[in-house]
């Protein structure tokens, strides 16, 4: 028999059994995050979970997930086949299938369970993909942290809902061609990609900003760096840290992170995490230098390199 996609709510059971085994494996079978499973346990019962169960001959085997596409493609949330067979055949078809309801594929969630790396590696490489990886990094507790130090003509403060324009302008230059970019990209023009972007981050999309983990640099009243943070149920998260190419290499970030951390630590945040692509290895240098250590991660993720032009690090 061919096999086909049938609806998540056809099997209930099996919806719910491979998509928490998927997540299982997502997280390199670590501890299974209980906040993502029981979202998506409460997303599956109420229908709002975007995907298909793989079924052969009568009897379901797989499933995958995936949100809503943008100009680059949809991602790939949540992708398995059974265990029993280990079979990269199932994998192709139901990307195949995959592509063929809802278009372009940029990026898969990996490992994929019952795969050993290299037979992944020749299932996902022929079809244009290369590997990437992401991390969760957290402030040591009892990380001690310096005392800020500060350049003649640098100026530090708080930043506003009303920086937005200078905010954006500046993400826009710091991003231009870089990986991560691509990682969150939803409109092609670059300018305003980027004021939806912050204007995410300003207005809550994340958790509820803060001025206190979120400071500017300015140099002669030019803006040359940034943090954006925000508070969630979970902590203080830093979304975005940015430094005007130009000034790349001279200190600004340090100055830049050092008074964040200080200042989310002065309002009482018990945990500083934030996000970091593997193979930035300037940024990977300064927040092991400031304390932060990985939590999560790294993760074992594929991007599509036909659709995406830049490599996560030089040598990818």
């Amino acid at each position: 028999m061919t096999p086909r996609f049938e609806p998540l709510s056809s099997e209930p059971a099996a919806s719910r059994r491979f998509g928490l085994r998927a997540i299982e494996t997502r997280t390199l079978g670590g501890k299974e995050p209980a906040t993502w499973a029981r979202a998506y346990e409460e997303r599956l019962l109420a229908g709002s979970v975007n995907g298909r169960l793989y079924v052969v001959d009568g009897q379901p085997t797989g499933l995958v997930s995936w949100s809503a596409g943008g100009p680059l493609g949809i991602s790939v949330d949540l992708l398995y086949a059974s265990e029993e067979t280990s079979d990269p055949a199932d994998y192709a078809r139901i990307l195949s299938m995959v592509e063929e309801e809802a278009g372009p594929v940029a990026f898969v969630s990996g490992p994929l369970a019952g795969l050993a790396p290299d037979a992944e590696d020749r299932l996902m490489r022929p079809r244009g993909f290369r590997r990437y990886g992401r991390s969760e990094m957290v402030l040591d507790a009892d990380a001690p942290l310096p005392e800020p130090s500060f350049q003649a003509g640098e100026r530090f403060r708080p930043a506003v809902r009303s920086d937005r324009p200078r905010l954006a302008e500046l993400h826009q230059r710091v991003y231009h061609e870089r990986f991560d970019r691509y990682l969150f990209l939803e409109v092609p023009d670059e300018r305003e990609d980027a004021l939806r972007g912050v204007g995410e981050i300003l207005d809550g999309r994340w958790g509820e900003f803060t001025s206190a983990g979120s400071w500017l640099c300015e140099r002669d009243g030019r803006l040359i760096g940034a943090i954006l943070s925000v508070h969630s149920p979970a902590g203080a998260l830093i979304a975005d840290v940015m430094v005007e190419p130009e000034f790349q290499g001279g200190g600004v970030g340090r100055r830049l992170l050092t008074t964040t951390l200080r200042s989310l630590r002065g309002a009482g945040e018990r945990r500083i995490c934030l996000n970091v692509t593997e193979g930035n290895e300037p940024a990977l240098r300064l927040y092991r230098r400031l304390g932060l250590v990985r939590s999560l991660g790294p993760t074992r993720d594929w991007y599509n390199a036909l659709r995406i032009p830049v490599a996560p690090s030089p040598d990818a």
